[in-house]
C-alpha cells in the first residue's frame, strides 16, 4: 500500500512539473503576469498601446548609436517589475559581435533577455517583418508573416515562431507579377483601438485579406503612397493619457508639416545657423539644399524652400483627411474622438515636381520622426530632435502625459529613412 502511494505522489509530482513546463514554454517570448483581461470579442485581435506590453522584439545591428539605444531601453526594462520579455533578433552575418557585446547581459538580472538566431542578413526593421495577432479567449499570441521576398529578413517570422514556439500565419509565394512593396511591411499596420486599424492604401489586396479574416476590428485605410517608405506609422499613432487606459482615453499623435512650417516662421531672426549631424537620405540628388538651409527663418523666402514649404502644406492637407476619417471610425466603435497632439514633421519630396501628394513623390523625413516612437508603461522613446524649436514643442507636448520620456539618438535609422518605431515590435497582452 505504501509503495502505491508512492507511485501516485510520484506521478502527480512529475505531471506538476509538467504542467509548469508548458506554461514556461508558453510564456518562452512573453510576460506570463499579464493583469489586464482581455476584451470580449469572438476574433483575434491586434492589441493597441493601451495594453501592457509583454514582448519587445528588436533588431540588432554592430552600428554603435544603435547598440546605445538597445542598451538603454533594455535598461529601461530591467527597472520594470512586471517586466516585458526583450528578444533580439541576431543577424547570422553578426553572430560573433552578437555574443561579444551581449555577454555583458548574460547575469541573472537580465533573464528577461532572449537571444534569437536568424538566417537573415539584416535584423534592424523589426516592426515590418510580422504583425502579432492575439486570442482574447487564451490569451496565446500567433505570428503574422509578412511578405518581405527577395529581401534580408524574409524569413525571420519563421525563426521567431520556431524559437517562440508559436503559430505562424503564413503567406503564400509571391511572383514577379504580384510582388508587393513596401506597403506590405509591418509598420503599415497599426492598432489604434480595440475596435480600430488603420493601414496604408499602398497596401496589397492579399495581406489586406488575411487581416480581414483575421479580426473583426475595422479596418481603414490612409493616404501614404506618396511617402519614399509609405507607411501608416510615419503619420499617426496614439498615445494612451493613463496606464490600461480605455480605447477613448488616448490621444492621437501625428506628423504636422502646418506646424513646423509656423515654427521655422516664428523662430528668432538672430538665429542665423544650425548644423546637421544627419545626413540626407536623397544625398544622390542636388534638387533640394542641404538640411539647415530651410529650417532658418532667413532662408524661407528662397525659391527652393518656398517650393519645399509648398509641398508640405500639400502632404497636412492629406493628414488632415486621415485623422478625419480615424475620427469618424472611432465615433463609430467607441462613441468618441481623440484629442490630436501635432507633432512638428516636415517631408522632403524626391524632386520638384508640378504635382505632389503622387507615388513619384517618395518623399522622406526631413528631422527624426518623432511620431514613429516605442511606447510601453510607463516608457515613452521618441527620436531627439536636433533643431530646437522643433526639439521644444515636442517636449512641450508631452509635459502632461505621465511617462518616462526618452529623446533617443536616431541617427542609425534615420539616415537608412527609418524611425525608432520600425527597429522595434511590441506585442501588448491580456489575459481571459
Amino acid at each position: 500500500m505504501d509503495k502505491f502511494c508512492l507511485v501516485v505522489a510520484l506521478f502527480f509530482l512529475c505531471s506538476c512539473f509538467d504542467k509548469k513546463k508548458s506554461v514556461d514554454e508558453k510564456y518562452r517570448c512573453d510576460e506570463a503576469m499579464i493583469t489586464r483581461k482581455c476584451p470580449q470579442v469572438s476574433s483575434t485581435l491586434f492589441l493597441p498601446r493601451t495594453y501592457p506590453a509583454q514582448a519587445i522584439y528588436l533588431g540588432f545591428s554592430d552600428d554603435e548609436v544603435h547598440k546605445s539605444f538597445l542598451d538603454e531601453l533594455i535598461l529601461s526594462v530591467k527597472n520594470l517589475k512586471n517586466r516585458p520579455k526583450v528578444n533580439l533578433l541576431i543577424p547570422r552575418v553578426e553572430d560573433d559581435k552578437a555574443y561579444k557585446y551581449l555577454q555583458k547581459y548574460y547575469e541573472n538580472a537580465f533573464s528577461f533577455l532572449n537571444f534569437i538566431p536568424t538566417s537573415s542578413e539584416s535584423t534592424v526593421w523589426a516592426q515590418d517583418f510580422f504583425e502579432i495577432l492575439i486570442n482574447p479567449k487564451t490569451g496565446i499570441t500567433q505570428i503574422v508573416d509578412l511578405p518581405y521576398a527577395g529581401r534580408e529578413g524574409e524569413n525571420i517570422p519563421t525563426s521567431v515562431a520556431l524559437f517562440c514556439k508559436k503559430e505562424l500565419i503564413e503567406q503564400r509565394e509571391f511572383n514577379e507579377e504580384n510582388m508587393p512593396s513596401n506597403g506590405d511591411y509591418g509598420g503599415n499596420v497599426e492598432a489604434l483601438s480595440t475596435g480600430v486599424v488603420i493601414i496604408g492604401n499602398n497596401l496589397t489586396e492579399e495581406t489586406y485579406k488575411i487581416l480581414r479574416q483575421k479580426t473583426s476590428q475595422e479596418i481603414i485605410d490612409i493616404n501614404v503612397h506618396w511617402l519614399e517608405t509609405g507607411h501608416v506609422d510615419e503619420l499617426i499613432t496614439t498615445l494612451p493619457h493613463h496606464e490600461n487606459a480605455s480605447d477613448c482615453e488616448q490621444s492621437l499623435l501625428v506628423a504636422s508639416p502646418k506646424l513646423a512650417l509656423e515654427l521655422v516662421n516664428h523662430q528668432d531672426n538672430k538665429q542665423d545657423s544650425f548644423a546637421s549631424d544627419f545626413i540626407p537620405y536623397y544625398d544622390d540628388f542636388d534638387t533640394w539644399p542641404d538640411r539647415s538651409f530651410c529650417l532658418l527663418k532667413k532662408n524661407s523666402t528662397k525659391e527652393e524652400c518656398k517650393e519645399l514649404f509648398k509641398a508640405n502644406l500639400i502632404y497636412q492637407a492629406s493628414i488632415e483627411k486621415s485623422i478625419s476619417t480615424i475620427q469618424e471610425a472611432f465615433q463609430k466603435k467607441h462613441q468618441c474622438q481623440l484629442k490630436v497632439i501635432s507633432f512638428p514633421q516636415l517631408f522632403v519630396p524626391l524632386k520638384k515636381m508640378s504635382e505632389y501628394l503622387s507615388l513619384e513623390d517618395r518623399a522622406v523625413a526631413l528631422n527624426p520622426n518623432s511620431v514613429n516612437n516605442i511606447f510601453f508603461f510607463p516608457h515613452l522613446f521618441l527620436a531627439k530632435q536636433e533643431f530646437l524649436p522643433f526639439q521644444q514643442a515636442v517636449k512641450n507636448a508631452l509635459d502632461e502625459f505621465p511617462y518616462d520620456v526618452h529623446y533617443a539618438n536616431s541617427k542609425f535609422v534615420h539616415e537608412l529613412n527609418g524611425g525608432i518605431h520600425c527597429a522595434t515590435n511590441i506585442s501588448y497582452g491580456c489575459h481571459p
